[in-house]
């Protein structure tokens, strides 16, 4: 019987699946990484804000309220561009999980025609063992009539 035509197909189709599956897992990571970061942002931010709400109720200069300004945007900023990272690195993360889930695909369906392939094969082997036995027989009845008939 031959061999299944696509084994190196359906080698080389794994192997490229469990590639996708480790690059699905890396941005996944970066992108917990960036909510983490997101979490932090925002516990400063918080104890930036009740510290400016306890400095304010004892009064500050000019100068001191524009600089608590200047801060302020400065974590708005921040926390703009971490919310840019976070949905940059969701939409890699979804992109590569696509990949991967079409890699995956490609290899179910290959599993699919490697198992009908052996299916085949069974089918074909057990034929031939079938043809073998009645062969033998066909064989032996003819042995027994030939010598019974001497």
């Amino acid at each position: 019987m031959k061999p299944f035509a696509l084994a190196r197909v359906l080698q080389l189709a794994e192997r490229r699946s469990e590639t996708l599956a480790r690059t699905v897992k890396f941005a996944h990571g970066i992108w917990l990484r960036a909510r983490g970061r997101q979490v932090q942002l925002t516990t400063l931010r918080d104890a930036h804000i009740a510290q400016l709400a306890g400095e304010l109720r004892g009064g500050v200069s000019a100068a001191q309220l524009q600089e608590m300004n200047r801060r302020q945007h400065v974590q708005a900023d921040e926390m703009r561009a971490v919310q840019a990272a976070i949905d940059d690195a969701h939409r890699e993360w979804q992109a590569r999980l696509a990949e991967w889930m079409q890699a995956e695909q490609r290899v179910k369906a290959l599993h699919l025609l490697q198992q009908r392939h052996q299916a085949q094969a069974a089918i074909q082997q057990r034929r031939i063992e079938q043809r073998e036995h009645d062969e033998l027989v066909d064989l032996t009845h003819r042995r027994d009539a030939a010598q019974r008939g001497h």
